[in-house]
């Protein structure tokens, strides 16, 4: 996997409102700012990170969300850190699904009714 560094740091990447896509040895995912209505402080939306990793061939916006896994993290440096290591735990509890992904996208794709 790569490493921390790969996902850059809340100031200079996420507040700007850029998304991270990336892709690990058929694993996919995305990091991006969110923010949580329900969860308003004093009227304000409160900031989270939320990522997602799927399985390839396909970017986000074209894999039905049911091949997609997501979890929210604090919107800060350590929040960052600890949904890189989401990402990490996701592609080692998951190795055979992502390798299979890789290795035979085209079953992938008829899996998820692409094609």
């Amino acid at each position: 996997m790569n490493n921390r560094n790969s996902f850059y740091d809340i100031k200079s990447f996420y507040d700007k409102g850029a998304l991270l896509k990336a892709s690990y040895r058929g694993m996919r995912y995305q990091v991006e700012r969110a923010e949580d209505e329900a969860g308003q402080e004093g009227g304000v939306a409160v900031k989270k990170l939320r990522v997602y990793v799927w399985p390839e061939p396909f970017c986000f916006e074209k894999t039905p969300g049911r091949f997609k896994e997501s979890c929210d993290f604090e919107y800060s440096e350590d929040g960052l850190f600890k949904a890189y290591n989401w990402v990490c735990t996701c592609y080692d509890v998951n190795k055979e699904k992502w390798e299979h992904a890789m290795n035979f996208p085209l079953e992938s794709a008829k899996e998820m009714g692409i094609i």
